[in-house]
């Protein structure tokens, strides 16, 4: 299959969107995803303190590549070891983790959770799917295993998704509608 913006083998698919990406514009729509989420929650304004969270996974690293390569001139801001020191802390959550956490907030009877209002926290890939962001991971080294569906509530979103690629965005624009009426 070729790519949808340029004649080049498509390495990513996007039900959701209906496009198939090249190695280069796939990178390109995942740094311009994760860009546009860090403006959405307010950016990096000079002499922000910065933390990003680490959960050893294909997402930390993915995180940590693309943060380096998007701030690599940025001197105004400062990286902090201890998350209470941060202004701003940089979670590794993929759209499919955001999508999960809705769910089963719901499931289980606790969306009081969803109502938090995020401030402070950023999560730059909770717009963008699990596959892509471990493509991307891979794209630039990481060696260690893909991510899998666990649990009742995954498979059902995944099983559910697979039919209405549009499920995960759905839940995330929930979420964010809620933490929106809170603040």
């Amino acid at each position: 299959m070729k790519c949808s913006r340029c004649s080049r083998e498509a390495v990513i698919t996007q039900p959701y969107s209906g496009l198939s990406l090249c190695e280069l514009h796939a990178a390109a729509d995942i740094a311009a995803k994760a860009k546009k989420e860090i403006r959405h929650r307010g950016g990096f304004p000079s002499g922000t303190r910065l933390f990003v969270e680490e959960d050893q996974t294909f997402r930390s690293f993915a995180l940590r590549i693309f943060l380096a390569d998007m701030l690599s001139a940025r001197t105004d801001l400062l990286f902090v070891k201890d998350p209470k020191d941060a202004d701003v802390i940089l979670e590794p959550a993929t759209l499919d983790d955001t999508a999960l956490f809705v769910l089963e907030s719901v499931c289980a009877g606790i969306q009081d959770l969803l109502i938090d209002s995020g401030k402070g926290w950023i999560a730059p890939f909770s717009v963008i799917p699990a596959e892509e962001i471990f493509w991307y991971a891979q794209r630039h080294g990481y060696r260690g295993p893909a991510p899998k569906i666990c649990g009742n509530a995954a498979e059902f979103l995944s099983a559910f998704t697979a039919e209405h690629p549009g499920t995960r965005y759905a839940l995330k624009n929930i979420r964010d509608a809620l933490r929106l009426e809170e603040i």
